[in-house]
């Protein structure tokens, strides 16, 4: 069975640029273009497909990448770089429509249905788009067109770098059956591999199971999804710039620390970013999670209520130390720390005439967001940042964290 025939003239496009931040740093350094590229620190967070065909992973430890391509370039990344450009891709891309929804600074899907008189002949249109990108920024895309965005995506990954595939309506079983299963978004290695002990390797063997025995395997909502992808079905829409649900900020430490001081001092600077993010956004959150990695990969997250509502650094970091006193029970190196906020609403906040402290933290708040917009963020800081400059280096837009490209 193919999908549903009512979103069969949807005409979806994923457009996903080849090895973002490696290719980033490859433009801004020309010397770098041909040569083996890893982005990140003690982690990659990205490789050039030179370091890739050596065998090197995203996610890969740096000792393991580098026994892999010892002769490697390292470059520490600079998310600003890649929030630029990431920027840069999207204004090309809605010059040829309006519908164009970023799913991260290099993942986009494109909406063109009701464009055919404009579009004519659709494939034509689409290498012209992934042209332009190359012209204009330097930076290759692999493009896949399909009736949704599941199969549009599986279908801009299949070769790359400068894959191209255009899935026609009445072709995305087809398409899909042949696949591996991992194609599919959403079956992970352990997932692939219990449905390999039951003989399923191919889109198509998942398609012939029954959703019954997928409820029974993986539970109702993983089994009814495995059913679902396996016959293409996605009716997400495109969506445009929408206010995000969530904000998050989070570091790995390179090489870890026990260092109280210095873990007090990252989740202050943490707490600074997502409260700045919340500020400029117009929101403020009603729950804050915190969460942390061991060196020993043993992770522990808790999540606590906010009331009210905030927006503020000093209510976020002040709720982050009580989760963080009543999770950290284990006298074990920590490698990674996040602060998320969600539950987001608007802020409506008005001025209290009757809670001077919350004026006053309005004000500071307001008035630390000007100075840094004019200055950079580094022109003001809190008392713990005198801690962390002595263990980051700093840049106009702040510190110099490890993987900064993924602590954005």
């Amino acid at each position: 069975m193919n999908v549903a025939t009512n979103v069969r003239t949807r005409r979806i496009v994923h457009v996903d640029v080849d090895a973002f931040f490696a290719s980033v740093e490859q433009v801004l350094d020309p010397r770098l273009r041909g040569r083996p590229v890893l982005v990140g620190r003690g982690v990659v967070a990205s490789a050039s497909y030179e370091a890739k065909a050596r065998g090197v992973r995203t996610a890969m430890s740096f000792r393991q990448a580098l026994r892999l391509c010892p002769d490697a370039v390292v470059v520490a990344g600079a998310y600003e770089h890649y929030a630029d450009y990431g920027a840069r891709v999207r204004r090309i891309l809605e010059n040829f429509t309006p519908s164009v929804e970023s799913a991260s600074l290099d993942d986009f899907y494109l909406d063109f249905t009701g464009a055919e008189r404009l579009y004519p002949d659709w494939p034509a249109v689409l290498r012209r788009l992934a042209r332009r990108v190359e012209n204009e920024t330097g930076l290759s895309v692999s493009v896949g067109a399909a009736t949704s965005k599941l199969i549009a995506a599986i279908a801009s990954r299949l070769e790359r770098p400068r894959g191209f595939s255009v899935i026609a309506p009445g072709d995305e079983q087809r398409f899909l059956d042949p696949l591996p299963v991992e194609k599919l978004h959403g079956v992970g290695r352990v997932h692939a591999q219990s449905l390999g002990e039951r003989g399923v390797h191919t889109v198509g063997d998942l398609r012939r199971l029954p959703l019954g025995v997928l409820v029974a395997a993986f539970g109702p909502a993983v089994g009814r999804q495995l059913w679902e992808r396996a016959r293409g079905q996605d009716p997400r829409a495109v969506e445009g710039l929408a206010v995000p649900k969530s904000v998050s900020r989070e570091t790995t430490i390179a090489g870890g620390t026990i260092d109280l001081e210095l873990l007090a001092g990252l989740l202050e600077y943490l707490a600074e970013r997502v409260a700045s993010t919340l500020r400029s956004i117009g929101m403020q959150a009603r729950a804050l999670t915190l969460k942390f990695r061991y060196a020993d990969s043993f992770s522990a997250a808790r999540e606590a209520r906010l009331d009210p509502p905030t927006n503020d650094e000093k209510a976020l970091l002040a709720r982050a130390m009580e989760l963080f006193d009543t999770l950290y029970t284990r006298r074990v190196v920590l490698g990674w720390i996040g602060l998320s906020v969600g539950s987001l609403e608007p802020d409506h906040r008005q001025n209290d005439l009757f809670d001077g402290e919350s004026n006053r933290r309005w004000y500071l708040n307001r008035g630390v967001d000007a100075v840094r917009g004019r200055f950079g963020w580094n022109a003001v800081f809190y008392g713990r940042g005198l801690v962390l400059r002595r263990h980051y280096a700093t840049k106009p837009s702040g510190l110099v964290l490890s993987t900064p490209c993924l602590s954005r």
